[in-house]
């Protein structure tokens, strides 16, 4: 099944490497496997064996949804310089935010909106951090389920679907879920 979701992410990379239309930010340079297994061992937790096939045969970050996924070490960073380790042990390190143990940002949207893979979830489960209409002192309202699994997720995305449209368009489901809560105010 890898082989045909790196075939299919190959394909859309010849037309759109990421969905804000930006080639790859530092060309396609892989990751080796030493700085898989040192950021692994750094983060405590294992990546989804796709996202690792993904670094290594693909790139180190830059190209698939948003901005493009946000590299390991040595990677390809977000807009404001940092790799997916980098962003996840300073959100792990602030006592407000309370981060969750294991969910590692791979993908920035703009405006501080990362889609995450949760690498406690035997799925790798897919969660959005959304910061934008948080109220209050639990962190829980900008955290929104978004894929069964990194597999389905990034495989949609290498199919032509607009995940950012399933989330936030009209008929998206995070915009839905944050619609009902202004309702409630």
């Amino acid at each position: 099944m890898d082989e045909l979701i790196i075939a299919a992410i190959r394909r859309r990379l010849k037309t759109k490497p990421t969905d804000m239309g930006q080639p790859p930010r530092a060309g396609l340079v892989p990751a080796t496997a030493s700085v898989i297994a040192s950021d692994e061992a750094h983060l405590r937790f294992r990546l989804p064996p796709l996202l690792k096939r993904m670094y290594a045969d693909v790139g180190n970050g830059g190209f698939g949804p948003g901005y493009g996924l946000i590299g390991l070490t040595n990677g390809v960073p977000d807009d404001t310089g940092k790799t997916a380790v980098a962003i996840y042990d300073l959100f792990r390190s602030d006592p407000e935010l309370t981060w969750p143990d294991g969910l590692l940002p791979i993908c920035h949207w703009g405006c501080a909106i990362y889609s995450c893979v949760d690498c406690r979830d035997q799925d790798f489960r897919m969660r959005i951090f959304d910061p934008n209409g948080h109220d209050g002192d639990d962190w829980t309202d900008a955290f929104f389920d978004d894929a069964p699994s990194f597999e389905h997720w990034i495989s949609s995305w290498a199919s032509g679907v607009d995940l950012w449209d399933a989330m936030y368009g009209d008929e998206g489901h995070i915009a839905r879920i944050i619609s009902a809560r202004r309702k409630q105010l």
